[in-house]
């Protein structure tokens, strides 16, 4: 019997033997009692009717009848008018804080579908800075060459006429790359002379001159000229993050490489009531003196409560797909024949930092898409579980984009998570033809995973991918790629409730969590959703347009609409 089979059986043993006496006897008093529903466990038995709650856990499950004795005159009972149940979803891979906080700065929102050209870009940019004071930045983020009509980067020759004084700052949807003007340039000192930093590239012209493309670590050299934030944007924007979850059923976030005026936020906005959804922080390793500094914190993975706690700490080994600096093995990017991307870290210096992080009771995650960065960091990670002899480590890999039948054995061998990104099949698979057939059919799979044992959870990376989790559920069963509705490897599709394990059994064992949440069974976390349709049932194109009627946690509701749900008492 494989690990998953294991992982998949023993909580059903535990929730059969558990909702038997609830059941008989000692269901009583509840605080919540959900009946006349269409309740999907993801446990053992699989569809029930009623739930009963109490002090923010599952109380028992079973049918109206046998729930009837856990009401009280104080219990709220919900009639669920046969609406589906399901456990709150879980997104292990986000960036929702700069996501939130890029919205409350009013950035130009230079994302499809709402832009579809560079010429439209350019447009807001000059209308932007027809109000900006001379010096100060323009920022914005959210382009994809891939569906702008001219299908290219935006260079410092687009953005110079309608902003020669204004430094101007375009972030990639990748995340991996960013366009300036002329005027940023200067202001960050970058000339033709300036060396690519390790990690990094900082793209020339043929004369040598740079184009305003920068790459990876490159986008570092203008750390420090961007507008400061005001102090409480971190706090306001946990809340918004909250909001925001909350509607689409995500009940538990990993919010992904953020700093420590980030973590003060969240932290602020729970002290405050505002945080209403579960977050696992995960804080970020940029060089070896980041990981001495977490391990000196005196904290680690897993401090904080159930609504507010570390999650793993974040490394990146690689670059992206849309900046075309993912590390490969030959042959190269098509076009580029040279071009096998990145790797951030030498071999000896990431494992180092892996040790050092590890060793202070971190879990590890690090980023890596291409298969050279991915044995990258699968060496890594087997030096530090042997040299520290771990047990049950979790470490995981975020992407494994190009992941491979050698890769998938290393990684089942190992008992590596992979933080997948079913959504990335449809919002960015033309990105993945750059790379050649071969790697288009190891990219981002999923029922490979299944056959070779290995454990996949599932993230949205936003706003790389709409927060919305039905994208991705929907993705992970149709693998359609928006501009041609090409299916992009087909023997990669999975079935509804497959998709539905990445984003709860799944994304729970990421995160050291599957004895709380993942399913509804006895003694877990209340948190739940409540949803418009039987999403086992509907055709496959359906799935993404599922609407959330209700979101709760811990029994307490954090989002409703009206739907034909009502409390009888």
């Amino acid at each position: 019997m494989n690990r998953l089979s294991v992982f998949v059986l023993i909580p059903i043993l535990l929730a059969c033997a558990m909702s038997a006496p609830a059941i008989a006897g000692t269901c009583m008093d509840a605080d919540l009692l959900l009946r006349n529903g269409h309740i999907v466990t993801m446990d053992s038995p699989p569809i029930v009717t009623a739930m009963a709650v109490r002090a923010g856990k599952i109380l028992a499950l079973g049918n109206d009848a046998e729930l009837a004795s856990c009401a009280s005159s104080r219990t709220n009972v919900v009639d669920l008018g046969k609406r589906t149940v399901l456990p709150g979803l879980i997104d292990v891979h986000t960036h929702v804080m700069e996501w939130t906080k890029g919205i409350l700065r009013g950035q130009i929102d230079a994302g499809y579908p709402k832009v579809h050209s560079i010429a439209e870009i350019v447009n807001a940019v000059g209308e932007r800075a027809k109000t900006s004071a001379a010096g100060s930045w323009i920022v914005g983020s959210g382009w994809d060459d891939s569906k702008l009509a001219e299908h290219r980067y935006i260079t410092r020759q687009d953005l110079d006429p309608v902003s020669p004084n204004n430094p101007v700052y375009l972030v990639h949807v990748s995340g991996h790359l960013g366009s300036v003007n002329s005027a940023a340039l200067k202001a960050a000192g970058i000339t033709k002379d300036t060396l690519d930093p390790q990690g990094g590239v900082i793209e020339h012209d043929h004369s040598g001159e740079p184009t305003g493309v920068l790459k990876d670590t490159a986008m570092e050299l203008l750390a420090g000229l961007l507008p400061k934030d005001p102090p409480d944007i971190d706090m306001r924007a946990a809340k918004l993050i909250s909001e925001k979850a909350a509607e689409v059923g995500l009940t538990t976030l990993h919010d992904i490489f953020i700093s420590s005026d980030e973590m003060r936020g969240y932290q602020d906005a729970y002290a405050r009531g505002w945080l209403k959804i579960r977050v696992q922080m995960s804080p970020q390793i940029g060089s070896i003196a980041d990981a001495e500094k977490l391990a000196h914190m005196g904290v680690h993975t897993g401090f904080g409560d159930d609504r507010l706690k570390f999650g793993a700490a974040k490394m990146f080994a690689d670059g992206g797909m849309g900046a075309r600096t993912i590390a490969i093995y030959p042959p190269g990017v098509i076009g580029e024949p040279n071009n096998l991307g990145v790797l951030r870290w030498k071999p000896e210096d990431m494992q180092k930092a892996h040790l050092i992080a590890a060793a202070a009771g971190w879990q590890l995650e690090t980023h890596a898409i291409g298969d050279r960065a991915i044995d990258e960091v699968l060496d890594s990670y087997a030096a530090v579980i042997k040299q520290l002899n771990l047990k049950d480590a979790r470490f995981r890999i975020v992407h494994a984009g190009i992941s491979t039948p050698a890769i998938q054995k290393r990684v089942h061998e190992l008992g590596v998570v992979v933080d997948g990104n079913p959504p990335f099949v449809y919002w960015i698979g033309s990105w993945f033809q750059k790379y050649g057939a071969e790697r288009v059919r190891w990219a981002y799979p999923a029922r490979s995973y299944l056959d070779n044992g290995v454990l996949e959870a599932a993230g949205s990376d936003v706003d790389v991918t709409p927060l919305n989790p039905w994208w991705g559920i929907w993705a992970a069963v149709a693998r359609k790629e928006l501009q041609t509705g090409q299916v992009l490897a087909p023997e990669e599709r999975i079935t509804i409730e497959q998709a539905l394990t990445l984003y709860t059994r799944n994304g729970a064992y990421a995160g050291f969590e599957e004895r709380l949440k993942g399913s509804l069974a006895p003694g877990k976390l209340a948190d739940f959703v409540v949803v418009d349709r039987d999403v086992l049932s509907v055709p496959t194109d359906e799935l993404k347009d599922v609407e959330v009627l209700q979101s709760w946690v811990g029994g307490q509701q954090i989002y409703g609409k009206s739907s034909g749900v009502r409390n009888d008492q």
